[in-house]
């Protein structure tokens, strides 16, 4: 039997290789259109720890296409980006790795990226730290000579994280991509799949009206409870374990359709019982140990927990009504894992809310600017929490103010009561009768 490393088999921060598991027949087919059609540049979109990444980077890998990553973060400037993506192709641009590798770029193209690399190294375009404080580009590397740069390569550019530049940034990077598609016919290869939050698409699309036609918007879901099981099944085969029937459910539940909590539980579980890779015999998993995995997922996450909901709730103080908390509060006792547009219009009716203002924060909640605390489902026309452990933390914080009561049944009830026990730790300042309400659970 082959051996493999738990942590390459369940993998919360990075790419799932091992336990790669396809999405539906239409998200795959649009997506592998996309990717073979020259010019065509593409969005993929859809909320945080959906596998994104891990569905864009496994289909190259299948396509046998090349890929550079750029990891955008808060006030990551066009000229940092521009950057970095010069960067990334370093390495095939070397002689020895580029012969290693088989590329073929023109003498020319290796030449003039190595004398605007040498320009770098002199050190006379590092910052302007007196006036602007951003990074000041050789007048040589242009958007279209790092275009030049990909598309001789036959590498794809990934923009990783899009939404986090901000203002006119976003609008020149947004530009990069009518370049990169002018370019597609000296270079078919060539394109720059951006992959963003919710909503994002139609931020790239309207900095251009030119590019309608010429990007591909592909929103990925969250994973079906059924896609998540194989991620479970394909794991217990590769290391020779077994989840009880009741675990593997929990695990489905608790991981509200995001490929990334499912790895974490799972890892944690193996970690638990000291499973480091392949097992001679099988190793069985029962709900203790998933009990335990998640009590150590929320002692390790609390602090991110409690930055999540600060975000979501945060309102300038001169604010008369905090909105999203009373939303919030709404959706915990209205007492249902989805709740109706309709009864949180109702039951806010009675706080004269107006109804615009409702709609503007329901929508507003379901974005990375106020942690993705809430998700619609367009087809049901309900809410729901985006993560149950999120969820649990939110009880805890509004309890005080508001009737508010955990809704859980049966197993779930004492793991919530686990949850919120680890996460008081960390609040004790902020709640003074946090005993009395973990004791009415």
């Amino acid at each position: 039997m082959k051996k493999y490393q738990v942590i390459d088999v369940f993998t919360p921060s990075t790419q799932a290789i091992q336990t790669f598991v396809e999405r539906e027949n239409k998200i795959n087919s649009h997506l592998v259109d996309a990717l073979k059609t020259p010019g065509k540049q593409i969005v993929l979109y859809g909320h945080t720890k959906c596998g994104k990444s891990t569905l864009i980077l496994n289909k190259l890998q299948q396509l046998k296409k090349k890929a550079f990553t750029t990891r955008c973060s808060e006030g990551m400037t066009y000229e940092s980006v521009i950057l970095d993506g010069f960067d990334q192709l370093g390495g095939i641009y070397d002689e020895t790795i580029a012969k290693t590798r088989g590329f073929k770029i023109a003498p020319e193209v290796s030449i003039s990226y190595s004398d605007i690399k040498a320009e770098f190294k002199l050190g006379e375009y590092a910052r302007d730290t007196q006036k602007t404080g951003r990074q000041i580009l050789p007048p040589q590397l242009t958007p279209r000579r790092l275009g030049e740069f990909f598309g001789a390569s036959k590498s794809c550019w990934i923009l990783e994280d899009f939404h986090k530049i901000k203002g006119t940034d976003k609008s020149k990077t947004s530009d990069l991509m009518k370049i990169f598609a002018d370019m597609s016919g000296n270079y078919p290869e060539l394109k720059i799949i951006a992959l963003g939050a919710v909503g994002t698409a139609r931020q790239v699309v309207q900095y251009n009206q030119e590019m309608e036609d010429r990007v591909t918007e592909i929103f990925i879901p969250y994973m079906k409870d059924d896609e998540i099981e194989q991620i479970i099944i394909g794991g217990e085969k590769l290391l020779n374990i077994k989840f009880s029937s009741d675990a593997k459910k929990r695990i489905i539940k608790y991981s509200c359709g995001l490929p990334a909590v499912c790895h974490q539980l799972c890892l944690n579980a193996c970690y638990i019982r000291r499973v480091d890779n392949t097992t001679k015999n099988i190793t069985g998993m029962n709900e203790e140990d998933l009990d335990n995995a998640i009590t150590k997922f929320v002692d390790e996450k609390s602090d991110t927990l409690k930055k999540q909901f600060d975000k979501s709730i945060k309102v300038p103080n001169y604010t008369p009504v905090n909105i999203p908390k009373q939303i919030l509060t709404v959706c915990l006792t209205i007492n249902k894992d989805e709740f109706p547009v309709d009864e949180i219009f109702r039951r806010l009716k009675e706080r004269k809310i107006k109804k615009n203002d409702i709609e503007k924060t329901l929508n507003e909640l379901c974005t990375v600017d106020r942690s993705e605390i809430l998700v619609y489902d367009e087809n049901s026309n309900l809410y729901r929490f985006n993560n149950l452990f999120l969820k649990a933390y939110a009880q805890l914080r509004l309890h005080e103010t508001e009737d508010v009561k955990p809704t859980t049944s049966r197993k779930d009830e004492q793991i919530v009561q686990k949850l919120l026990e680890i996460i008081d730790k960390d609040i004790n300042d902020e709640e003074s009768d946090e005993d009395s309400f973990i004791e009415e659970i």
